[in-house]
């Protein structure tokens, strides 16, 4: 499958099909579309929304209403109050392989091509935050550029550290770093 390119925030990513299409849509539709997807069983209030997705009032009340007609989200409403869910529909469920993005795998697409990265170690992940353990030599300023517009747009935080290969020895040596640990890229 080909991939094809496109900046983002400065960074050149690679962009499957399904990325493709999603850069054709309204990307406040998109952003709102991931808040209810992150947790399909959470319900939120017009306000809430608006906030969580830096979306104004005016467009979320419009956005909100297009996916009710749409039957992707349902409303219930509560004397004056209006509280947004996710339809259990097979649209929700397709639009799930389509918005869902790995948070992760963009990390490490990107810090990859950084110098002085080595190794990158996933310690943790789950579907709000990773925790991940950069391995080289290198200046963490923009890996933390790279983890900020990701919490920016997906509302996903990458918590990372950086040690020397000599630094993460010893202290996996001592037990500071029990448990499993995937590794998500390694240098040749």
């Amino acid at each position: 499958m080909e991939k094809y390119k496109y900046p983002v925030n400065n960074h050149i990513m690679k962009m499957e099909p399904p990325e493709v299409l999603l850069g054709l849509l309204d990307q406040k539709v998109v952003t709102i579309l991931r808040l209810f997807l992150k947790d399909d069983s959470k319900q939120y209030y017009l306000r809430e929304i608006s906030k969580a997705t830096k979306v104004s009032l005016g467009s979320t009340h419009r956005i909100l209403n297009r996916l009710v007609n749409s039957q992707i989200l349902k409303v219930t409403e509560i004397k004056t109050a209006k509280i947004y869910s996710l339809e259990p529909n097979r649209t929700v469920e397709y639009l799930k392989t389509l918005i869902e993005v790995d948070c992760v795998a963009q990390f490490v697409e990107i810090a990859k091509n950084l110098a002085g990265v080595d190794e990158i170690l996933l310690l943790a992940k789950d579907k709000t935050k990773a925790n991940v353990l950069i391995l080289g030599t290198l200046d963490s300023t923009e890996l933390r550029k790279i983890s900020w517009e990701l919490k920016e747009k997906y509302q996903f935080t990458i918590n990372h550290m950086s040690l020397t290969k000599e630094q993460y020895d010893q202290m996996s040596s001592m037990g500071l770093y029990p448990g499993t640990k995937k590794s998500l890229f390694r240098k040749n």
